[in-house]
């Protein structure tokens, strides 16, 4: 019976002792670890600095660099880092183009040898000093003076104290000026002048500067004359006030000096849009006449549209405008920002309207009007209504917005409504009428405008019943003549008769 238990005790002592191994395996130094980190590129004569991490180490370690060209080591260093530190390698001058940085860290006596090595290829440029050419305009004409001045920094943006040579040559190649050991005066910098005869050659001249046997180049233009340039702006109405009237716009070109500019304007226009399902496109519309300096021009919408545009329309007017100055000079200008459409004022309520309401307590809510540029609709009149059904109507009160907004409180719903449906309308007006919370036609697919026999644009909410939480669903409504639908979900009241449905 003993015999048949070692094989279980054996098992429970081995899972006893592996915690413990675990631990003891834990509690050994982890091995050292190194992050070696050096530019890419070296410049030739500049003195690099290599960043050197040694992890896990309690001594210090010796960390040789070492560069290799052509199978030879063209420079080395080394020095001793604990933890992080750095070591500064000196390239030589003239080298240029691959090399090869070893790298390997020693440890303190001769018997541990290497403790890490390792090594990558990097590019040695032999550009020393950066040199940056400057003149004081770009483009010059006959017997201006040229004003050079010529930069030169080390690469930690020191001043280059190094003698250049510097010449000019024309359009054709010919060599028109050189200056020979050129050095600073200050700071790194060179100045030089160079004037133009009365006749030179008309181009494209360049500025050639030699240092540490690399060239650098800049050019400039010569010109015989220059046409000024100058700015067109395009001043278009905020938005058209009534399809069937002119608005006026307004062209103005001027020079970069201030000048006006007198020439030839040439307006090309025409309206982009959408209706409710198809998209809109008007016809051009082509004028022609003079400017100075600013110059006015009609729009005329009905010119661009055709008679039967969807009453729901909505589009830009986009405009072209080319004016041709008397010297030749020719700018265009593009301008859509005039905003379209046949219903004046936008109606929507505001965000902050309940989409609930209580039996027995007044509701309050509050309707924005805006303009097609989304300027505030000051003094227009609206009637807002409140109905249980199509015939039972418990609220009708009409309000002129002031700022853009008309507010308006039902003193009490009764107690056995279930739904309220509020409409916004005007009689004889179009209206466009987003939903009753701020969801725009574009935003809300299930956005429909109310119609009536008289055809009053009317904006209608059917919240769900009150003790829905604010988070469910709503419906819209929409009173088609005789036609009755309703939503078939379980557990939700019917509709009146005269009402359809259409649920978000």
């Amino acid at each position: 019976m003993g015999g048949a238990l070692l094989p279980p005790l054996l098992r429970l002592l081995l899972l006893l002792l592996s915690p413990r191994d675990g631990v003891r395996a834990a509690a050994q130094p982890q091995a050292p670890g190194y992050l070696i980190a050096a530019p890419s590129v070296f410049r030739s004569g500049v003195e690099e600095v290599i960043s050197v991490t040694i992890f896990n180490s309690p001594r210090e370690v010796m960390v040789q660099a070492q560069l290799v060209a052509h199978g030879e080591a063209v420079a080395q260093t080394q020095g001793a880092i604990v933890d992080k530190g750095t070591v500064k390698l000196k390239v030589p001058v003239g080298l240029r183009g691959q090399a090869l940085l070893k790298v390997r860290g020693l440890g303190q006596g001769a018997e541990e040898g290497p403790l890490f090595h390792n090594q990558t290829s990097v590019t040695v440029d032999g550009r020393g000093v950066s040199v940056f050419i400057q003149t004081d305009k770009p483009v010059y004409r006959p017997q201006h003076r040229v004003l050079i001045s010529i930069f030169s920094v080390t690469p930690d943006l020191r001043p280059a104290t190094e003698k250049l040579e510097a010449y000019i040559l024309d359009p054709r190649g010919s060599r028109m000026m050189e200056w020979r050991r050129l050095e600073p005066l200050c700071c790194g910098v060179t100045n030089m002048t160079f004037p133009l005869s009365d006749q030179p050659v008309l181009g494209e001249w360049f500025i050639f500067v030699e240092l540490q046997g690399h060239v650098y180049n800049k050019s400039f233009e010569v010109q015989k004359y220059v046409l000024p340039k100058f700015e067109l702006l395009i001043d278009p109405p905020r938005y058209i006030q009534d399809l069937d009237t002119c608005e006026t716009g307004t062209v103005q070109a001027r020079y970069t000096f201030g000048k006006p500019v007198s020439g030839t304007l040439t307006i090309n226009m025409t309206v982009n849009g959408v209706g409710y399902y198809s998209q809109e496109m008007g016809r051009p519309v082509l004028r022609t006449t003079k400017i100075r300096g600013s110059q006015d021009f009609s729009i005329c919408v009905k010119d661009m549209i055709p008679a039967d545009v969807p009453e729901h329309f909505r589009g830009t007017v986009s405009i072209w405008a080319t004016v041709t100055s008397a010297d030749g000079s020719q700018q265009v200008a593009f301008d859509d920002s005039t905003p379209v459409q046949r219903q004046l004022v936008d109606v929507r309520y505001s965000r902050d309207t309940r989409k609930q309401f209580k039996p027995g307590l007044s509701y309050v809510g509050k309707v924005e009007l805006s303009y097609p540029d989304g300027s505030p609709a000051e003094g227009v009149t609206v009637q807002i209504r409140a109905e249980l059904t199509p015939k039972d109507s418990i609220y009708i009160t009409e309000s002129v917005s002031q700022g853009g907004l008309v507010g308006f409180e039902i003193p009490s719903i009764p107690m056995s409504a279930q739904h309220v449906w509020l409409e916004v309308f005007q009689e004889l007006e179009d209206y466009d009428v987003s939903d009753a919370f701020g969801v725009s036609r574009e935003d809300g697919p299930f956005w429909w405008a109310g119609l009536t026999a008289r055809r009053r644009r009317r904006s209608s909410i059917f919240p769900w019943p009150w003790s829905i939480t604010k988070d469910s669903g709503f419906a819209f409504a929409v009173r088609r003549g005789n036609r009755t639908a309703g939503d078939d979900r379980p557990g939700e009241p019917e509709p009146p008769a005269g009402w359809w449905f259409v649920h978000g």
